[in-house]
This record gives C-alpha cells, structure tokens and sequence, in this order.
C-alpha cells in the first residue's frame, strides 16, 4: 500500500508502493519464568524491513535470519525471523532498538512482563504487554481539514485524467497541509525551548512559513503529473517535493534565527527536536498498514485473556497498526499451573 502523504490519485504519485509488512510473533513462557520469543517480519518490499520503526538485530541480542521465499502466487516475499531467549531474571524487550540508538524513543514501544504468583490452589502467570499511544489525531485534522475536504471530489482520477486546474488545486492543499504539519511540529518544540519568547516573534515565524508555499514549482509538478510511466511519475513527483520540503526547512530555521533569535545549542535543540517529532509522525503513518499477530503460549490452562482467539494453553491477538493511534493497546492472559 503506499504511505498516504495524501489520498488516491496524488498518494500514489507521490511515494513510490510500499508492501505491507507483516509481524507474526510467537511468545513461549515456561514454568520456571524463562520466556522465548520468535519472531517473522514479512513483506513484498524489501525495504519496508529495514525502514521506519526498528526490527531485530544481532546487535540487540537477536539470533536474525534473512531470506525470500515464494508466495502462493509464486511472487517473492522477503522474510526476517528472529528469535531470543529471556531468563527469569532478565527484563523483556520494550523496542527493537540496538543498544545506543538514540532514536529509542521514537520507535514502536511495547514494554511486557511475565509475573508468577505462587497460590495455594496452584501457580499462576500472568503476561502484559502495552502498546503506547502514539499521537496521530492532532496532524491528521489538519490532513483532513487542508486537503482532504478540498480534494475529495477528484482524487481517485488516475493523474492523467486531472485537469490542470484540478492538479493546481491538490499541490496547493498538498502545500497547505504540509507546511501546516511543519508549524505544528515547530511550535511544540519552540514552546519547550522558549515558553517565554513574545508571541509576535512566533507570528513572524508563522507567517514566513506561510510564505514558503509559493516555493513549491507548480509547472514543475503538472509537467511530471502527465508522465505515462507510473514508476517514473511516482519517482520524479517525490523527488521534487522532497526537494520543496527540504528548501521550506531551511527557510523554518532561518526564520527561527531571524524572528526569535535562535542560534548555536538552542538552534540545535530546535532542529533535533523539531526532526524527532517528524520521525515519530513518520513511524506512526507507516505502522498503520501493518498487521501485527501475537501468539502467547502459557504454563497450565488459560483462565482469562482480552485476546481474540483463546485456546487451552494460548492465545493470539491479530490487530493493525492503526489501534495504536492515540490510545494505548493492551494485551493480558493469565494462566494456571495445578500443583
């Protein structure tokens, strides 16, 4: 599916297809604590492994193994299995990150524990993993406001079949909408650096945002609409709005230096914070087409789980990236050992 910068016809000329990745995890807890997970990330696009959210790694103390096999249709599908052994004594995972990463933090969270109470009529386990929310609906208003609304009654025409003036329309709301993304991203970090700054400095730097929209080459883009080759439209339409957005950050930097004075460490803080916030944004789009399916296997007999199938000694959740999309997700089961 692509990842939808903004809807039918233009998403698809914009990105390039990216295949929907699949996560089947299977989670064995034994009697004595020791916990093993394995792990199958699947996908028609190899890059979709390795972009976005963080996958397993040697690194992070995975056994990995990588590998293409056919599919029922005999179309290649990239695997990557992993698989880990936890003792009692050792923290599950909460990430794929590697050790170090200093992009922890923005990757899909999902702290889980194993806790074994000893009863009279039995041992009990119980298993609990939350998935965080990630924050989604705040840009997607502005996505729905700035250019859903204004294109909804075109943007399924294949690009060629648009009017140029219908293709002026959508790149004016693909603009407003992303440079209403690149304010909103801004004006949080510039509200943790300088909470104190005069409100008319931000306005400033609003309104030469503002301006930057001009900056997007309309002939440019309608010139690249008409190609007929949809590989070589979707490459050239996203190599030039990626130049357009690389151009508009520069010019949200130099109106921060010129408006409100930033420069040196505080220009940094702003520019780390401003790009980890559009790293998040970009994690969160790109798990919303992925389909997630834990197994839990327990000790004894299951007797209560919030899964969706439940089994006599396991369980499994099958859900998509999108659940997690501004509420927290939690998965629970517990289980008894008899004596």
């Amino acid at each position: 599916m692509p990842v939808r910068l903004m809807p039918g016809a233009m998403a698809a000329a914009v990105m390039a297809l990216a295949g929907c990745l699949e996560r089947v995890e299977t989670v064995t807890v034994e009697g004595d604590g020791t916990v093993t997970i394995e792990l199958i990330f699947k996908t028609d696009d190899p890059h979709e492994l390795h972009e976005g959210d963080a996958v397993p790694t040697l690194a992070g103390a995975w056994l990995v193994e990588e590998n293409v096999e056919p599919d029922e249709q005999g179309r290649d599908r990239f695997l990557l299995r992993a698989e880990s052994v936890f003792p009692p004594d050792l923290d599950l995972p909460g990430n794929f990150a590697e050790p170090g990463d200093p992009d922890t933090g923005l990757y899909l969270q999902f702290p889980t524990t194993v806790l074994i109470e000893d009863r009279s009529d039995g041992i009990y386990y119980h298993f609990h993993r939350v998935y965080p929310a990630r924050e989604w609906a705040r840009i997607e208003a502005l996505r729905e406001l700035l250019l859903n609304e204004r294109i909804k009654k075109f943007d399924r025409k294949p690009p060629i079949e648009l009017s140029d003036e219908e293709l002026r329309i959508m790149v004016a709301a693909y603009a407003d909408y992303e440079a209403a993304k690149m304010l909103s991203f801004a004006r949080t970090i510039y509200l943790q650096i300088t909470p104190d700054m005069p409100q008319d400095a931000w306005l400033e730097v609003d309104a030469a945002v503002q301006r930057l929209k001009t900056a997007i080459d309309d002939d440019a883009l309608l010139e690249i609409m008409r190609i007929e080759d949809e590989d070589e439209r979707d490459q050239a339409l996203a190599d030039e709005l990626q130049r357009w957005e690389e151009r508009s950050f520069e010019g949200l930097q130099n109106a921060m230096r010129e408006h409100c004075g930033y420069a040196g460490r505080q220009m940094s803080r702003f520019v780390h914070g401003y790009e980890a916030q559009r790293k998040a944004f970009k994690i969160t789009e790109d798990l919303g087409d992925e389909v997630f399916q834990v197994t839990v296997v327990m000790p004894g007999g299951i007797v209560g789980s919030n899964a969706d199938v439940t089994g006599t000694d396991r369980v499994t959740w099958k859900f998509s990236g999108r659940r997690f999309r501004d509420r927290n997700v939690e998965l629970m089961v517990s289980s008894k050992l008899d004596r």
